[in-house]
């Protein structure tokens, strides 16, 4: 079984003009659940390597705040530039060695804006940026389910109608989000052979305090999303997973 670990970036509230973070992203990593125990440990590990003491003990920050470890803000403020980047690669090393597949979807705001002033168009009235890029998230991780699948298959039963279903995806959030449960059950409402049937119909919670896989997944969506706003621009961490091929899909929602 899969274990999606979820996480969003670019999160602004109802606001979809903030100019530092033009885009809204939703990342997952689907983790086997066999390997999961093996990456905890190795978390813990490191952890305590930098730290001195376990996550969550004292003087020790129970998660990795990406934006505080990236830029050296709140625990990290004394940390030299070089222990900081230590860190983020011994984090994003457990991804690469296990060539972790993450899954992105994102929405420019920007063309959000756009698409919801325009005079006569109702279509995105009722949703907010969240919900419509997490739909076109939930349609990656299905087409990416189905080629695993196909992948263990004999050609000559690609065409039957049901298929042997050997992996499934458990999709785990961390936090409650209304946009995100509202695009989970429409998505799974339809009547399409889109949704696929070796996904989960229910969400589960882990936050990040908590859970290592929502962690990882947490410095994974902030990277991404700091790459989209300056493609142009040398991003390491960013490349690092690229390279290592962590980085499966990224899938842009457009507008018509």
């Amino acid at each position: 079984m899969y274990m999606v670990f979820l996480s969003e970036s670019g999160l602004t509230g109802a606001s979809a003009n903030d100019p530092n973070q033009p885009h809204h992203i939703h990342a997952g990593l689907l983790v086997q659940e066999n390997q999961y125990i093996s990456m905890c440990g190795e978390y813990d590990a490191l952890v305590r390597r930098h730290f001195g003491s376990p996550p969550g003990s004292d003087g020790v920050p129970a998660e990795i705040n990406p934006r505080h470890v990236y830029q050296g803000t709140g625990p990290f403020r004394a940390w030299r530039p070089a222990q900081r980047a230590e860190l983020i690669q011994d984090c994003l090393n457990i991804l690469i060695r296990r060539e972790t597949p993450l899954i992105v979807s994102y929405i420019n705001k920007g063309d959000y804006v756009a698409a919801t002033s325009t005079d006569g168009n109702s279509l995105y009235g009722d949703t907010d940026p969240s919900r419509l890029a997490f739909s076109r998230f939930l349609l990656a991780l299905t087409m990416f389910l189905d080629e695993n699948v196909m992948a263990q298959m004999n050609p000559d039963d690609i065409m039957q109608s049901v298929w042997d279903v050997r992996d499934y995806a458990m999709l785990m959030a961390g936090s409650e989000s209304p946009s995100i449960s509202a695009a989970l059950t429409e998505f799974l409402g339809e009547e399409s052979d889109t949704v696929s049937p070796s996904m989960y119909d229910d969400l589960i919670v882990a936050p990040s305090k908590t859970c290592v896989g929502a962690q990882l997944v947490n410095l994974c969506a902030y990277f991404v999303r700091r790459w989209l706003q300056q493609p142009g621009v040398a991003h390491s961490y960013f490349e690092a997973l690229r390279d290592g091929r962590v980085v499966q899909v990224i899938y842009p929602y457009q507008f018509d």
